[in-house]
């Protein structure tokens, strides 16, 4: 989120984004046990994935968009832009739980796909970014989840389940980390 190196100063929306590292924290930690729900229990009904999934889309684009505050965010209006993406994603996956595995699948893939893609840019682009080989990892992860699901949109529920869920503990624990390098950048 932030890339300030530790010799400077951090400026205030930076300071303000890295005192946020215990919501930050809450927000990864939130991310692994709804992963862990999905794929403890990836044979229940389509009505709970999409809410979980819907869930973990209003997360991850308050995430992003905390992420686009930053003063030395690459591409902070990509950022914000996925950030809100992801938010409209999750409130229209919350609001039509119904909808089938394929529509789930293919929004949760565009989002993962697009996401990966910006994170991998500026993972590649910034030789400043703190955690650098751990944000372009997530976002070849998010990518590779992204093509599977888009690929493959109309698999059984276990299947998208397990994706599912196997990404957001991944991406939980990459949160997880990133908001110790955030309080780190505190102290």
């Amino acid at each position: 989120m932030t890339s300030s190196t530790s010799d400077q100063p951090l400026d205030a929306i930076d300071l303000a984004v890295a005192r946020s590292w215990p919501s930050v924290m809450l927000i990864g930690i939130i991310t692994i046990v709804l992963g862990i729900i999905v794929v403890s229990w990836p044979s229940q009904t389509l009505t709970v994935l999409s809410i979980l999934f819907g869930i973990q889309l209003v997360v991850f684009g308050v995430y992003r968009l905390i992420a686009a505050f930053s003063s030395e965010a690459l591409a902070p209006g990509l950022s914000g832009f996925i950030g809100v993406i992801s938010l409209i994603a999750g409130v229209v996956v919350l609001r039509h739980p119904f909808e089938t595995v394929t529509v789930l699948a293919v929004v949760l893939g565009v989002v993962w796909i697009v996401g990966g893609a910006i994170d991998l840019v500026a993972a590649i682009a910034d030789r400043q970014l703190r955690n650098r080989g751990w944000a372009a990892l997530m976002a070849i992860i998010s990518i590779i989840a992204g093509i599977v699901v888009v690929s493959w949109p109309e698999p059984t529920v276990t299947v998208v389940a397990w994706i599912g869920g196997i990404y957001l503990i991944v991406f939980g624990i990459f949160v997880c980390i990133e908001s110790l390098s955030l309080r780190k950048a505190v102290n």
